[in-house]
């Protein structure tokens, strides 16, 4: 008598039937979790279901990166700055080879104040894209224009050294002369010059070209040459203000009034060349008060309008414009603070220091000790007053309190550091130069 006893042995079939149905449903679950995950709660409207299905991880970071930096750009608009800090922060993390999104998270960074981590950001850009111009110009731009020509200069001659000669070349070399002129002055930069000839034939060359030989001397070569670029390149503003400055200090009053109309007629609805216009001819005469009522009663409205003529006022030495200016800043309830300090430097430039004095006095009295920044601004006009007055000892304490605001910033110390040195202020340089010294051995230990 045989019994049919029930079989040990598993059934493979149905055990490998029913694991790849467990298998498939576990991945179709996944895939609409990760699907309603990045559409919903990271709110990234681009994706699509077959990316997730394809687990293309790449694309879906970009698109979540293009979201953040729209996102950004809409906070950094409304002036949501941590909103946008945040979302362009996330969007660089999830797509950090996407150049455009890098170069809008500097700008947001150095709109606000931030220029030490918007030069990481874009060095790490460059280091991912060392052939790509956009990266290049804004990283050097920034460098050159923050007083961190050192910096330039050793990102030029270590990490970018075997560029200098490939297509890049001649970008790098200008920059290269441009920052050699700010470190170590004309002399050096001319050597430069010379052992790159290419470029004084170059026309995106040619403001910095000029910058040599205005320091060299050459002022009315320099002339010439930045003439030819303005109007080779009718978009670049900062080369019409630079022109129309070289030509009221070589006398040539209506050539730089011409330059100045033209920055107008160029940008019609911007602040600037209306101020450069301004700055072009003497507050006494009748046509100059016709051109600050021009310009007050078609951007008299804009916040940042009258700190823009104020500053240029102090400059000037327009006393009386300044305080005037200073009075409609508090009628209006502005932050008065830099308005003062613009007023004190329109009594500088009249020789009124015990005056100048007075003013920077009270300013510092209704500073916070806190923003090192504006301290800093206000360290350094103290420093030219008190110098002035004969008191040296006043000088180097103030200079020792400006090296004190500028302790994270040893860039921005050593600017301030050569611009006493041209003013001829020895003890105010002297008492910089020991404070970087000594930043510098501690950063080492």
């Amino acid at each position: 008598m045989t019994t049919n006893a029930p079989s040990l042995r598993p059934n493979w079939r149905r055990l490998a039937v029913g694991g790849g149905f467990g298998l498939v449903l576990l991945y179709a679950l996944f895939v609409a979790t990760g699907y309603l995950w990045v559409r919903y709660a990271l709110k990234n409207d681009r994706i699509s279901l077959a990316e997730v299905a394809l687990f293309r991880w790449k694309e879906i970071r970009r698109g979540m990166a293009s979201e953040q930096f729209a996102a950004g750009k809409s906070a950094w608009d409304a002036k949501n700055y941590q909103a946008a800090y945040l979302a362009f922060s996330s969007g660089v993390r999830n797509d950090p080879d996407n150049v455009g999104g890098r170069l809008m998270t500097a700008s947001f960074l150095e709109a606000v104040g931030a220029a030490k981590p918007a030069i990481a950001l874009l060095e790490d850009g460059l280091a991912r894209a060392p052939d790509n111009a956009h990266l290049i110009e804004r990283t050097f731009d920034l460098l050159t224009a923050t007083g961190r020509d050192a910096q330039a200069l050793d990102l030029l001659h270590k990490q970018h050294s075997s560029v200098l000669i490939g297509p890049n070349g001649p970008l790098l070399q200008t920059y290269e002369v441009l920052a050699t002129l700010n470190a170590e002055g004309s002399a050096a930069a001319r050597g430069l010059l010379e052992k790159h000839p290419g470029l004084r034939g170059r026309h995106d060359s040619a403001p910095v070209v000029a910058r040599v030989l205005w320091q060299s001397r050459e002022r009315l070569a320099a002339i010439e040459l930045l003439s030819s670029y303005v109007y080779a390149q009718p978009d670049a503003y900062s080369a019409y203000a630079q022109l129309a400055e070289w030509q009221t200090a070589a006398g040539m009053e209506d050539d730089a009034r011409q330059t100045a109309e033209r920055a107008c007629t160029q940008f019609p609805k911007d602040l600037a060349p209306r101020i450069l216009l301004i700055g072009t001819i003497t507050y006494e005469l009748r046509e100059g008060q016709q051109d600050i009522a021009s310009y007050l009663k078609d951007f008299g409205d804009r916040p940042e309008a009258i700190a823009l003529l104020a500053g240029l006022a102090g400059r000037k030495g327009w006393v009386n414009l300044a305080r005037t200016l200073y009075e409609v800043g508090a009628d209006r309830q502005q932050d008065l603070r830099m308005l003062a300090l613009y007023y004190s430097d329109a009594l500088a430039r009249n020789s009124r220091f015990s005056d100048a004095r007075q003013v920077l006095a009270q300013v510092e009295q209704q500073s916070e000790d806190g923003n090192s920044q504006f301290l800093a601004l206000l360290r350094q006009r103290q420093i030219v007053v008190a110098a002035a007055l004969g008191d040296h000892d006043g000088a180097r304490e103030l200079a020792r309190r400006l090296a004190s605001a500028l302790r994270n910033d040893p860039d921005g110390l050593e600017v301030c550091r050569r611009r006493f040195v041209q003013q001829g202020i020895t003890e105010a340089a002297a008492e910089l130069a020991s404070a970087s010294v000594a930043g510098k051995t501690a950063a080492r230990k």
